[in-house]
C-alpha cells in the first residue's frame, strides 16, 4: 500500500472514531438529561403528596437545581439522586411510587416520620439502593417481598411501625444484607427457614411482633450475627442449639416467650464473646451453666421469670458486669453458702442492678457485701429464706437507691451505718426478724420516700428523727413491739400521701394534734395499740385521707364535728374503744362505703342516711343504747312523747310534700329541656351515634389475652393495652380498670360520665366501654379508645435511652402545636361544655399523640362537673375532696384545703408549658430548697432565656442560624426572632403557674397569646 493511500485510510478512520465519540457523547448527555429530569418529577411528586408542616421542603422549587435542594445529595459525575435524608423532619401522608423512580438512589433515611399506609412495592426498582430506613413511622400493611430484588442493601431498618402480616420469605435472598430491623410491629407467622440465607447478616431483630411457632434451626448459619433479638413474640420450643454456637454473637435476647428447656453446658465457650443474655419470662429450666465464667465481657445478666433451679457460678471475671436479675426463679439449695457467690460480684466494678428476689436462697448474707461496687443502685434480696444478720458492712454501699430484703428470717439488730446510705429512696425491710431498736441514723436518709419494717420483732420507741424524712411518701412499721408515745415529727410529714401505717405495735399516748398536717395522706393505720385521750378534731385536716383505721385502741369521747369536713373518707373503722355519745349525723353524708362503730358506748337514734342504710356497710354490734335506725339494724324503737310523734309526723308530711313538688319540677325541667333539644335536632338515624357493643371475649381475643406484648401503659387505675377490635377492623387502645383499687369503680364512672357529653378533636375519643364479668365471675371494667400512635408527650419529652435516637428530635414547632391543642381541649371544657369540666389531672403522660402528632387530652377518671355560674370559685364542697392528682402539677391551693376550679387546670397547664419548653419535670432533682419550676423559669425571663429552654431546641435553633446569617447587633435574626417567641412562651408558663389562682390568666387568654406566637414563629419561617 502507498503513503497517501495510508494516509487517506488513517484519516477516514480517525474521523469515523470522532463521529462515534461525539455521538455517544451526545446520547449520553440526553440520558443524563433526561435522568435528570426523572429524579426532579420523582421529587416534586413526592412533595406534593405528604405534609410538611415545618416547610422543610420549602427549597424543593424551580429556582434551583435539585441537588441543591434540602435533604437531596446528587452523584458527582451524573448528577442523579443517590441519597434522600428527611429524617425526623415531622412529615406526614402517603409516601408516593413515584420514589421507584429515583434509580440511582443509595441510601433512603425517612425515619422519625409519620408516613402511613403502605410501602410502595416500587421501592424494589432501586436495585442500587444500600440502605433503607424507615422506622419509627406509621406504615402498615406487609412487607414489600419485592424489596428482595434490591440485590444490593445493606441495612433495612422497618421498626416502630404497624406493618402486619407475614415475613417476606424472599428476603431471604438478599446476600449482602447486614442489618434487619423489624421490632414493634403487628407482624405473624414465622420467621422463614429462608433467613437463613443471610449470610452477611450482623444485626437481626423482631422485637414485639406477633411471631409464633419454633425459632428456625437455620437462623444458626448466620456465622456473622452480632445482635439477635427476638424477644416478645410467641415463639414455642426450644431454643436451637445452633444458635448458641454462633460465636460472634454480643447480645442475645428470646424474652417473654413461651420457650423451654435448659442451657448448654458449654455456653460460656460457643459465645465467648457475648455482652447481653435476655432470657426473661420464659419456662427455661436447670442450671446457669458453670461455663458462663468464661463469657467475660458480659455487663447484662436478664434472666427473671424462669424456672432455673441450682446454685449460682462464680462471676469473678465478669468486671464489665452492671447488671444482674435473676429474680422469680427457684435457685437455691438447702445449704447454708447459697449466697457465697455475692462475692464473686466484688470484681464487677461497674454493678448497678443486683436483684435475687423471690427464690430459694437459704444462709446468711456475706460480709463482703462491703466489697459490692460503689456504684450499686438496686441490691434487692426479698422473699428468700436467708437468715443470719444483715452486715454493718451494707453502710460502705453509699450509693444505693433501692434496699429491698423483705420476707426472709433476717435477724438482730438493724446496723446503724446503714444512716450512711443517703441516696436511698426504697427500704423495705419488713417480715423479718430483727430486733433491738430503730436505729436513730435512720434519719440520715433524707431522701427516703418509701420505708416499710412491718412485721418484725422491733422494740422501744418510733425515734422522731424519722421527721427528717421530708420526702417520705409510705411508711410501715406495723406489727412489731414499738412502744411510748407517736412523734409529732412524724404527724409533721406533710409529704406522706400513700399511707402511715403504726398499727399492731403497743404505742400509748394521745394522737398528736400534728395529725392534721397530713394532708395529702390517704390512708392511716393506728389500730391495734393503746392511745386514749380524744381523737383530736385537727383531724379534719386530713382532706385527702380515704381510709383511718383507729380500731382496738382506748380512745374516749365524742367523735370529733370537724370530721364533717372529710369528704374523700370512704372507710372508718373506730371499733372495740371507748366512744360515747350519739352517732354524729354527719357520717351518713360522707362517701363512706365501710363503717365499723363496733363495742363502743355509742347511744341514742341511729342515723339513716348514707352508708346507714345498709347493715353490710355498718357495723354497730355492741353498742347496747343505740335506737332506731333502719329495720334491718334489729335495734329496738327510740322512746319518745306522743307530742314527738306528733311533731315527727307533721315533719315527715312536710318532707314527703316538699319532696314531691321539687320532683314535679325536675320532671317538668327534663321535658321541657328533651322538647328543645329535639325541635333543635336534626332528623338522622338514631344508630349513626349507637355505641360499639364489645365484651370480656372480644377484648381477650383483641389484646392477645392481656399480653404484656400488646402492654403500653400503666395508669393510676388500671392497664393500658393496645388491641385489634375485629367489629371495626382497627387498632384500639384499652384500658383496663383494676377493681382492686379502691377508686378505680368511680374513676371509671367518671370517665364515662365526662366522655359521654364531651367530644373535641383535641380530646381522646372513646369508642365504646364494656362493664360485664370475666370468665372467672369477677367484675370486668374497659374503655375503648381510639388507638393514639405517637404515645404520650412525656415519651417525647423525657425518651428513654431505646427511644432516644428516635425521639431526640422534638422541634419547637411541633411543641407549639400541642401546647395550642392542649389549650383548645381546656377552653372547650372550661368554657363551651353544657356543664364546665375541671380535668384535675393534666400532665404530659395524659396528653397523646396521634400519626400526626396532634395533641389529645385523656384520662378523666379524676374530672369534676362544676355549676356554670360558679366555675371560676367553686362551692361544691364534694368537688374538692380527694382531688389529689399527680405531684408537682396538682395546683398548690387544693393541698391546703381549696375547693375545685378551673383555675387549678390553668395552674397544671403552666407547669405542663414549661415543662414542654424547659426539658425539665417539676419534680426533677435540682428543684429544693424553695426552687420550683415556676421560680426556676421566672428568673431567667430577663436575657437568659437560654438558660432555661432544652437543649435540644437550642440545637434547632443553632441549625436554623446555619441555614440564614443575617447580623442583627451581634446576634443574627432566627436567634432574636426565636427567641421573642420563646420568652412570650415562658411567660405564658409562669403566669398561668403562679401561686395565686387569682394571678393566673384564663385558659382562653393563653390559647390566643400562644396562637398568635405560632402565626409569628411561622412568617419567620417562610422568611428564613
Amino acid at each position: 500500500m502507498d503513503l497517501p493511500y495510508r494516509y487517506w485510510v488513517l484519516s477516514r478512520s480517525f474521523s469515523c472514531s470522532t463521529t462515534i465519540i461525539l455521538l455517544l457523547v451526545c446520547v449520553l448527555a440526553l440520558i443524563e438529561t433526561g435522568g435528570d429530569k426523572t429524579d426532579r418529577l420523582a421529587l416534586l411528586e413526592f412533595k406534593a403528596r405528604i405534609a410538611d408542616p415545618d416547610r422543610v421542603l420549602s427549597s424543593w422549587n424551580d429556582t434551583s437545581h435539585l441537588c441543591e435542594w434540602y435533604g437531596v445529595t446528587c452523584g458527582r459525575k451524573h448528577r442523579r439522586v443517590t441519597v434522600l435524608n428527611l429524617r425526623s423532619k415531622n412529615l406526614a401522608g402517603v409516601m408516593p411510587p413515584h420514589i421507584g423512580n429515583l434509580s440511582f438512589l443509595r441510601k433512603v433515611h425517612l425515619e422519625n416520620n409519620s408516613f402511613r399506609s403502605e410501602i410502595p412495592p416500587q421501592l424494589g426498582h432501586l436495585f442500587r439502593l444500600q440502605q433503607l430506613f424507615l422506622h419509627n413511622n406509621s406504615f402498615s400493611g406487609q412487607i414489600p417481598s419485592n424489596l428482595s430484588r434490591c440485590s444490593n442493601l445493606l441495612i433495612l431498618h422497618l421498626g416502630r411501625n404497624m406493618l402486619e402480616g407475614r415475613l417476606p420469605t424472599e428476603l431471604g435472598s438478599l446476600s449482602k444484607l447486614q442489618e434487619l430491623v423489624l421490632q414493634v410491629n403487628n407482624l405473624m407467622g414465622n420467621i422463614p427457614p429462608s433467613f437463613g440465607n443471610l449470610s452477611s447478616l450482623q444485626v437481626f431483630t423482631t422485637m414485639l411482633n406477633n411471631l409464633v411457632g419454633t425459632i428456625p434451626e437455620a437462623l444458626g448459619q448466620l456465622r456473622n450475627l452480632k445482635f439477635l433479638n427476638l424477644g416478645g413474640n410467641k415463639f414455642v420450643g426450644t431454643i436451637p442449639i445452633s444458635i448458641f454456637n454462633i460465636s460472634t454473637v454480643t447480645m442475645f435476647d428470646v424474652s417473654m416467650k413461651q420457650l423451654e428447656g435448659s442451657l448448654p453446658h458449654n455456653l460460656g465457650f460457643t459465645l465467648p464473646n457475648v455482652e447481653r443474655i435476655g432470657l426473661s419470662y420464659n419456662h427455661l429450666t436447670g442450671p446457669i451453666p458453670e461455663s458462663i465464667s468464661n463469657a467475660s465481657n458480659l455487663s447484662q445478666i436478664e434472666i427473671m421469670s424462669n424456672y432455673f433451679t441450682g446454685k449460682i457460678p462464680s462471676f469473678s471475671k465478669m468486671r464489665a458486669l452492671h447488671w444482674f436479675n435473676i429474680r422469680v426463679n427457684n435457685f437455691g439449695s438447702v445449704q447454708s453458702t447459697d449466697l457465697d457467690f455475692l462475692c464473686s460480684l466484688t470484681n464487677s466494678t461497674s454493678l448497678e442492678i443486683l436483684s435475687i428476689e423471690a427464690n430459694a436462697f437459704r444462709g446468711t448474707i456475706p460480709n463482703c457485701i462491703d466489697n459490692l461496687s460503689i456504684t450499686l443502685s438496686w441490691f434487692v434480696l426479698s422473699d428468700n429464706h436467708i437468715s443470719g444478720s444483715l452486715p454493718s458492712g451494707i453502710g460502705n454501699l453509699i450509693y444505693l437507691e433501692n434496699l429491698r430484703m423483705a420476707s426472709n428470717n433476717i435477724s438482730g439488730n438493724i446496723p446503724s451505718e446503714i444512716g450512711n446510705l443517703n441516696k436511698l429512696k426504697l427500704l423495705d425491710l419488713g417480715q423479718n426478724e430483727f430486733s433491738g431498736q430503730i436505729p436513730e441514723s435512720i434519719g440520715n436518709l433524707k431522701m427516703l420516700t418509701n420505708f416499710s419494717l412491718y412485721d418484725n420483732n422491733l422494740r422501744g420507741s418510733i425515734p422522731s428523727s424519722l421527721g427528717n424524712c421530708q420526702n417520705l411518701l409510705l411508711l410501715d412499721l406495723s406489727t412489731n413491739n414499738l412502744s411510748g408515745n407517736i412523734p409529732p415529727e412524724i404527724m409533721g410529714l406533710s409529704s406522706l400521701s400513700i399511707y402511715l401505717d403504726l398499727s399492731q405495735n403497743s404505742l400509748t399516748g394521745s394522737l398528736p394534734e400534728e395529725v392534721g398536717n397530713l394532708k395529702n395522706l390517704g390512708e392511716l393505720r393506728v389500730d391495734g395499740n393503746k392511745l386514749f385521750q380524744h381523737i383530736p378534731s385537727s383531724i379534719s385536716g386530713c382532706i385527702s385521707m380515704e381510709r383511718l383505721y383507729a380500731e382496738d385502741n382506748l380512745f374516749e369521747g365524742l367523735l370529733p364535728s370537724t370530721m364533717r369536713s372529710m369528704r374523700g373518707l370512704q372507710v372508718l373503722n373506730v371499733s372495740n374503744n371507748r366512744l360515747s355519745g350519739p352517732i354524729p349525723e354527719f357520717l351518713g353524708s360522707l362517701n363512706l362505703t365501710n363503717l365499723s362503730l363496733s363495742y363502743n358506748d355509742f347511744e341514742g337514734a341511729l342515723p339513716t342516711g348514707g352508708v346507714f342504710k345498709s347493715a353490710l356497710l355498718t357495723s354497730i354490734v355492741g353498742n347496747k343504747k343505740l335506737c332506731g335506725g333502719l329495720p334491718e339494724f334489729q335495734l329496738p324503737k327510740c322512746e319518745g312523747s306522743k307530742k314527738t310523734r306528733i311533731s315527727r309526723t307533721v315533719q315527715i308530711l312536710i318532707c314527703t310534700v316538699s319532696t314531691l313538688v321539687v320532683v314535679a319540677c325536675i320532671l317538668c325541667l327534663l321535658y321541657f329541656l328533651w322538647f328543645r333539644r329535639n325541635k333543635k335536632a336534626p332528623t338522622s338515624s338514631s344508630s349513626k351515634d349507637e355505641l360499639l357493643h364489645v365484651s370480656y371475649h372480644s377484648l381477650l381475643k383483641a389484646t392477645c389475652g392481656f399480653s404484656s406484648t400488646n402492654l403500653i401503659g400503666m395508669g393510676s387505675f388500671g392497664s393500658v393495652y393496645k388491641g385489634f377490635i375485629d367489629q371495626i377492623q382497627s387498632i384500639v387502645a384499652i384500658k383496663i380498670l383494676d377493681l382492686t383499687h379502691h377508686r378505680a369503680s368511680k374513676s371509671f364512672i367518671a370517665e364515662c360520665e365526662a366522655l359521654r357529653r364531651i367530644r373535641h378533636r383535641n380530646l381522646v375519643k372513646v369508642l365504646t366501654a364494656c362493664s360485664g364479668f370475666d370468665f372467672n365471675g369477677n367484675d370486668f371494667k374497659a374503655l375503648i379508645y381510639e388507638f393514639m400512635s405517637n404515645g404520650s408527650l412525656d415519651e417525647w419529652l423525657h425518651p428513654t435511652a431505646s427511644q432516644y435516637t428516635t425521639r431526640s428530635k422534638f422541634g419547637l414547632l411541633e411543641r407549639v402545636n400541642i401546647a395550642i391543642d392542649v389549650a383548645s381541649a381546656l377552653d372547650y371544657l372550661h368554657h363551651h361544655c353544657e356543664m364546665p369540666i375541671v380535668h384535675c389531672d393534666l400532665k404530659p403522660s395524659n396528653v397523646l399523640l396521634d400519626d400526626e402528632m396532634t395533641g389529645h387530652v385523656g384520662d378523666f377518671g379524676l374530672v369534676r362537673f362544676l355549676p356554670e355560674a360558679t366555675h371560676k370559685l367553686v362551692t361544691d364542697q364534694s368537688s374538692s375532696v380527694g382531688i389529689i392528682g399527680s405531684f408537682g402539677y396538682v395546683a398548690p391551693e387544693y393541698s391546703s384545703g381549696s375547693v375545685v376550679s378551673t383555675q387549678g387546670d390553668v395552674y397544671s397547664f403552666g407547669i405542663l408549658v414549661l415543662e414542654m419548653f424547659t426539658g425539665k419535670r417539676p419534680t426533677d432533682d435540682m428543684f429544693e430548697n424553695g426552687l420550683d419550676l415556676h421560680r426556676f423559669a421566672k428568673a431567667t425571663l430577663e436575657n437568659r432565656i437560654e438558660k432555661v429552654i432544652d437543649p435540644v431546641l437550642l440545637q434547632e435553633i443553632e441549625e436554623l442560624d446555619n441555614r440564614q446569617i443575617v447580623t442583627v447587633k451581634g446576634k443574627n435574626k432566627s436567634w432574636c426572632s426565636i427567641q421573642e417567641c420563646l420568652v412570650l412562651i415562658i411567660e405564658i408558663g409562669v403566669a398561668c403557674s403562679s401561686k395565686s389562682p387569682k394571678e393566673r390568666v384564663d385558659i382562653s387568654d393563653a390559647l390566643t397569646k400562644l396562637q398568635k406566637i405560632r402565626k409569628k414563629f411561622l412568617e419567620f419561617l417562610v422568611i428564613a
